[in-house]
Order: structure tokens, then C-alpha cells, then sequence
């Protein structure tokens, strides 16, 4: 991958333009086949002044909906006034684009890339300030930043950096304050300056393991009214984009590209394995979905929505696959998300298990005291004629339960058929016999289960007599 023209020759060039590009950006490799949506490129430029004259011109050039084409060079590139970063792609259209792959190639093979240790950091406030430095988090000092002579009485040492235009920019790191803090001083209210920063913008920093410092920028993301002039004219930059590419799917001849990721996440040039892996899902309306977003505290955060709709953006694109899903985003988000995305942009939302919610143990002095068998009226305790299973009332009538059954077990009848062999089974785990008056702990298993003091809803039988002798509850409570 290519630098542009008078620029660091070496590696670091590449990883310092790819920090500030994001973390979201993607750029396709030499070589590689990729589909270029000129709907979703023309959408970046500057809104055209006359819109019925640019559907005349779409339909005039009868250019696909998307064009397969060949990556023949990716160059790296950065604007001189604004720090905007850019890749020059030159591409070349398939012949065939009626007949397009079905299945995925196999990957390139990745270039090496260079060991660094670097931050980003977006600005606030003060770090925009003329009058202050800028504020190094103490993780970011240790793990990116050379290390400080810590024997010093106020450790201080000079960063020498340079820039994607190779223009060098020296800092001072100052160890100093009440808490301590890592701050650059000297050097940092210039770069503010000559930068243009603002707060949220972001400071990049990078180190390579052998020394040497590189910094940038990241503005935030934003569509601007136009393009650089010295990447296009804004007079003929819609006409020149269609004419181009259809040129080049006429002559099968190179064409070149002019991307720019700050401008907008949503990405025009797509690998062709990514967008077939996306057309293999086939996003429909009411499936669920979570979208990559660049984050503040991390670099990636992930929100979750729902698509609403589908159908073609423009009536000039029709069968376009350019953000044909309209969807809705989650209300616990608080996202300010497009209203429509490309299925590309998106991966299915794998809806976690649902969370088991166990009764909460009332403390113990709210708990009622425990009757004794002594003077307890057997009879008067009659069990309620409904008790839940699995959110279900069912009629239930007691019978008594003769020795020849299993020990420590409450048999009922249901007045359905086939039901008591079910209730038999259940009412072996939930109704339990013990020897020392211990309390049994409730069951989580009952759906239906609800109530306010969960170890006061059990049935609690007691051993009396002889082995196999009839058992005779000693406390009888009742389900509500």
C-alpha cells in the first residue's frame, strides 16, 4: 500500500494514517475483488444543485448498480490544509457484470505490519485551550510514552514527533502536580493552533519500537458541503463520477476512487466476500441487528435496533442493495443512529438467554414464627382446593395416602386423566418429610411461584411411629 508523494517513507506512515482514519475503516487490499456502489459515493459529494438534472445524467450513463471491480493500487493520502485523510483507490470494472461470484474467494494473504504502542484521546475543554497543556492519562504515559527519569525532582523530557505531512512538532512531558499527572506543556498550544483543534476532536499518538514518535489528528465525523478542491471540482464533481466509471466499464480500463472515511461510516467500496457473508444472512423486516459505532471511552461500541423496512433509497437506483433497510433503534441506546443502513454495515443480534429471576429471602426478624404440633388442630388446616403449576389453576381433591406407597410422599388426584402421574412426581420434590422440623427452602421451578415470604410456603411433614407407619403432618401451610 502506497504513501503519497513527499511523505514518511517508512511503515509508521500506514499505522499513523489508519489511527486517525478510525477504527471502524476498512480498505481494501491490492488485488483484491471488490463492488463499488456509485450511489452510495455520489451520496458523500456535495448535494447537487439540481437534482432532476443529476436523474437525467444516472439515467443518461446507465450505470449498474453495482460494479465488480479489481483493486489495482490503494494510495494514502492526507489534505495539507485540514489533515483530512483519504485513499486514492484505483479500480478496474470486471469484465462480466452480469454473471457475479456466488461464492466467496479465498483471503489474501496479510501484510506484515510494524509493532506500535499508541493512544487516542479525545479533547476536551481544556486541552484546546491556548493557556493549559495537554492531559496524558496515566496508562496511556506508561504504555505509549518513553519512559521518564523518575529521579528527577520534577520529571521532564522533550518528544520529538512528526506528522502525516512529515512536519516535526517537539512537546514537552512534564511529571508534575498535586495529584501528580503526566502533561505535555511547551509545544502543545502551537500544535492546537496550527491544527485547528476544537474539543472532540481526537489526539493521536503513536511509537515504533524503535523510538521513533508520530502524531495526528482525528476530527469528528461529519458531512461537510463539499470536496476538497484539490481532490475534485465541486462543478463537475457528480458528472465527472458517473462518467468516469462508465468509461471505464465501456473500455474495461482503470478508473480512480477518492475515499474519504471521516466523511461518513458507511463504506461505497465493499469486499466481495463481506457483502456475500451479508447477503447470506438476509436481513428482513422485524429481525433484530447490532451496528459498529466509534466509541468515546473505548474504540468500538455496539447498538442494537430493529429493521422496520425495506425498499430502494431512490427511484434512480432501483434494485439498489445502497441502504435499502430501514430500521429503528433500541429507545435504551440513546443513539442519534442513520435511519437506514446497508446490510453490510450490520451483523445479527444474538438475543442473550433470558435471566432467571430467584425469589428474594425475606430477613430473617420478618419471618412468622413457627407453629408447634402441640394443640394444632390437624383438621382445621385443610389444603386450598387450587394450588399453581406452571402458571395453571387446577382442581385437586386429597386422598390419603396408604403404607404401601412410598415413604415421605403426598399423593393427589387430579380430576383430569392422565394427570396424577404428573402430580405425583411433582408433588414428591415439593412436598418433603423431614425428621427435624427443618424448614425446606422454596422452589424456583414453579413459574407461577410468587410470594412475599418464600420459606413460610411449604409443607412440612414429620416422622411419627414405627418405619412405615402413616405420617402425619405436624404443620400444614397453604399455596396461595
Amino acid at each position: 500500500m502506497a504513501q503519497g508523494a513527499g511523505r514518511d517513507p517508512e511503515e509508521l506512515f500506514e499505522e499513523l494514517w489508519r489511527a486517525c482514519a478510525g477504527p471502524l475503516v476498512e480498505l481494501p487490499q491490492t488485488n483484491e475483488r471488490v463492488f463499488y456502489f456509485l450511489q452510495g459515493h455520489l451520496e458523500q459529494l456535495q448535494e447537487p444543485t439540481d437534482p432532476a438534472l443529476l436523474a437525467e445524467q444516472i439515467k443518461m450513463f446507465q450505470v449498474p448498480n453495482k460494479i465488480l471491480c479489481k483493486v489495482v493500487n490503494v494510495e494514502l493520502k492526507a489534505e495539507t490544509e485540514t489533515d483530512e485523510m483519504y485513499a486514492q483507490i484505483t479500480l478496474q470494472p470486471e469484465p462480466d457484470q452480469v454473471d457475479l461470484p456466488q461464492l466467496p474467494e479465498p483471503p489474501l494473504q496479510e501484510t506484515s505490519r510494524p509493532v506500535v504502542h499508541s493512544f487516542c484521546k479525545i479533547l476536551t475543554p481544556s486541552d484546546t485551550s491556548t493557556h493549559g497543556g495537554f492531559s496524558v492519562l496515566r496508562r496511556h504515559a506508561n504504555e505509549c510514552l518513553p519512559a521518564l527519569d523518575m529521579s528527577m525532582p520534577t520529571p521532564t523530557q522533550e518528544l520529538i514527533t512528526k506528522d502525516l505531512h512529515g512536519s516535526e512538532w517537539r512537546f514537552k512531558h512534564i511529571y508534575r502536580g498535586q495529584p501528580r499527572r503526566h502533561l505535555l506543556t511547551t509545544g502543545w498550544s502551537t500544535f492546537v493552533t496550527s491544527k485547528k483543534l476544537i474539543a472532540g476532536d481526537a489526539f493521536v499518538y503513536l511509537r515504533s519500537e524503535t523510538g521513533q514518535q508520530r502524531v495526528g489528528v482525528r476530527r469528528l465525523v461529519q458531512k461537510q458541503s463539499t470536496m476538497p478542491a484539490s481532490v475534485i471540482s465541486s462543478q463537475s464533481m457528480h458528472l465527472g463520477v458517473l462518467a468516469s466509471a462508465s468509461h471505464a466499464i465501456r473500455t474495461h480500463s482503470i478508473f480512480l476512487v477518492y475515499y474519504r472515511p471521516r466523511l461518513s461510516q458507511s463504506q461505497y467500496i465493499v469486499r466481495l466476500n463481506k457483502y456475500l457473508e451479508s447477503s447470506k444472512i438476509g436481513f428482513d423486516v422485524g429481525m433484530r441487528f447490532k451496528m459498529s459505532f466509534e466509541g468515546d471511552d473505548v474504540p468500538i461500541k455496539k447498538f442494537s435496533g430493529t429493521v422496520v423496512d425495506k425498499g430502494d433509497l431512490s427511484p434512480q437506483w432501483q434494485g439498489s442493495e445502497w441502504k435499502t433497510l430501514k430500521v429503528k433503534w433500541d429507545e435504551a441506546t440513546n443513539l442519534n443512529g442513520p435511519e437506514r443502513v446497508s446490510s453490510w454495515e450490520i451483523e445479527p443480534f444474538d438475543a442473550s438467554a433470558p435471566a432467571i429471576t430467584m425469589p428474594v429471602q425475606p430477613s430473617m426478624k420478618n419471618k412468622r414464627p413457627r407453629e408447634t404440633a402441640e394443640g394444632l388442630d390437624i383438621h382445621a388446616l385443610e389444603p386450598a382446593q387450587e394450588f399453581w403449576l406452571s402458571g395453571r389453576p387446577e382442581q385437586h381433591e386429597k386422598t390419603s395416602v396408604s403404607s404401601s406407597e412410598p415413604k415421605h410422599q403426598v399423593a393427589w388426584t387430579s380430576e383430569r386423566a392422565g394427570y396424577s402421574a404428573m402430580s405425583s412426581s411433582i408433588s414428591q420434590k415439593l412436598f418433603q418429610v423431614t425428621s427435624n422440623d427443618a424448614r425446606v427452602p422454596p422452589w424456583p421451578g414453579l413459574s407461577a411461584y410468587h410470594a412475599d415470604e418464600p420459606s413460610s410456603k411449604i409443607f412440612q411433614c414429620r416422622r411419627r411411629g414405627k418405619e412405615g407407619a402413616r405420617h402425619v403432618p405436624s404443620v400444614w401451610r397453604q399455596f396461595d
